[in-house]
């Protein structure tokens, strides 16, 4: 069954979807240091250029972190789903997914609200319009990203304290690895590494 399909919630979500959802944008400002974890992740993690960078969702909304997209005409009590943005190919899949999962599962446990939606490019609000919607930018980079995961007791309970520590290192020591360079040369470093 899908849960973001056939419910009485927004674009016909269950209550269940919503709480998922709202646990994933919750955790989004720690869950880039899984699922954007390379340097060179940042270089694409810019505003307007539909890389998500902003924990927010939104009905087909590019911009937003959390794309609910729902199945084409016909079908969409079948075909709803979520796509999370800021993801690469840098990512470990399993982690990335397992740390979804362990996100959206405690909106779930939480019964968390899902925030009101976004429409367009949330560059567009400025700070104060910004917070009142709930709108954050993510982290703009990978050490920005481990100190938000570091402060994260759910993905790191997740993961277990050896390879919550393992995934901050590793961050930490690429970080480290390229510090100084400006992004042609972060981008050379990895252009081959993946």
């Amino acid at each position: 069954m899908n849960l973001h399909a056939g419910g009485d919630g927004r674009y016909g979500m269950t209550a269940e979807a919503e709480s998922f959802a709202a646990g994933v944008l919750a955790h989004l400002p720690a869950l880039t240091a899984v699922t954007a974890p390379s340097p060179a992740s940042y270089l694409r993690l810019r505003p307007s250029q539909w890389a998500g960078v902003f924990a927010a969702w939104g009905r087909e909304t590019r911009e937003a972190a959390l794309r609910m997209v729902t199945g084409t005409a016909g079908r969409r009590d079948r075909e709803s789903n979520m796509e999370v943005k800021p993801v690469d190919l840098a990512a470990n899949p399993y982690l990335a997914f397992g740390c979804v999962i362990a996100a959206g599962l405690d909106g779930l446990a939480a019964s968390r609200p899902l925030p009101e939606e976004i429409t367009g490019d949330p560059a567009r609000y400025g700070p104060d319009e910004a917070a009142a919607l709930g709108v954050r930018r993510l982290p703009v980079s990978l050490p920005e990203a481990v100190e938000e995961f570091r402060a994260d007791d759910v993905l790191r309970s997740a993961l277990g304290p050896v390879l919550a520590d393992a995934v901050t290192a590793v961050r930490l020591g690429e970080a480290a690895a390229v510090d100084g360079l400006d992004d042609a040369r972060v981008a050379a470093a990895y252009r081959w590494t993946y």
